[in-house]
């Protein structure tokens, strides 16, 4: 589908597609779904399943366009194959998409009850202004944080069932520091463009061996606290499968620390941590089926 702008420019559908992140947003509206599964006992009112959709979806979408748009000079540098630094998503609609997807995500919440409507905005908060926070080498704690997202909107919208508080802490933690880990990750291989136009990332800030050493830190010990989580009332499924998890993510984090000039063996070592989490994820979503 072609849209005809002034000057002779088209702008494809697909373009806006990559820009929300397709995958991660639906990848994060089914954690939602699965997450408000888990905590209702697998038997969640579908009304309550397709808000957690499209709280999940619709966020996500949100901020990473937001994102794109606030590091649109950067990507030029660092990934100028992105749909608005090789021109063919438009900055005012990127920009409109965006508000109307954060709108929607607040309504349906505003819908389903206070609960709801709270922990969505503040996600939506937290999601957003990391976009903003980029010259501050702590934010990618932001990032790391809005990735627990589903898992806490399933609880509080499952009403905060006192017997699941201690593993939603334990595997909210998990995502916290395998994401953070990630995020290094990303920092040290983005450390050209970042401190040609001046953001304050670890890498950056401290220099790509200190990076290195707290990528492989956090990432380690939360493949550890990841192994611990199976010693709570997990079923067979979480266990064998956070097991594969951690592994594969230690491996991945290990590989990439001793490689971190190494941009094609990091890039590989990063996307093998996106399938652990993967795997984490199937985990949580079985994890109360004996």
């Amino acid at each position: 589908m072609l849209t005809p702008l002034p000057g002779g420019t088209y702008l494809t559908l697909k373009a806006y597609i990559e820009l929300i992140r397709l995958p991660n947003a639906i990848l994060s509206g089914i954690g939602a779904v699965f997450s408000v599964l888990v905590y209702h006992e697998y038997a969640a009112d579908y009304s309550l399943l397709v808000a957690g959709f499209l709280t999940g979806f619709l966020l996500t979408g949100a901020s990473m366009t937001v994102n794109d748009l606030v590091d649109l000079e950067v990507d030029r540098v660092n990934k100028p194959w992105k749909p608005l630094p090789r021109g063919d998503a438009a900055v005012g609609l990127s920009l409109v998409l965006a508000v109307l997807m954060v709108t929607v995500a607040i309504a349906v919440n505003a819908l389903i009850g206070v609960r709801a409507l709270v922990v969505s905005t503040a996600y939506c908060v937290v999601g957003i202004s990391y976009s903003f926070l980029r010259r501050c080498w702590w934010s990618h704690a932001l990032v790391a944080l809005s990735t627990t997202g589903p898992v806490v909107y399933g609880y509080v919208v499952a009403g905060l069932p006192p017997r699941d508080l201690y593993f939603t802490v334990l595997f909210s933690t998990v995502i916290v520091l395998v994401n953070l880990g990630r995020e290094i990750l990303k920092a040290v291989q983005d450390v050209e463009g970042d401190l040609k136009h001046g953001y304050r990332t670890v890498a950056t800030v401290f220099g790509i061996e200190k990076a290195s050493r707290a990528m492989l830190i956090t990432g380690l010990a939360g493949s550890l606290l990841g192994i611990y989580t199976v010693t709570t009332s997990t079923g067979p499924a979480y266990k064998a499968l956070m097991a594969l998890a951690t592994a594969l993510y230690a491996h991945s984090v290990v590989k990439a620390y001793r490689n971190a000039l190494n941009k094609v063996v990091s890039e590989k070592s990063r996307k093998r941590t996106l399938v652990a989490m993967f795997i984490g994820m199937a985990a949580f979503w079985l994890s109360k089926l004996d």
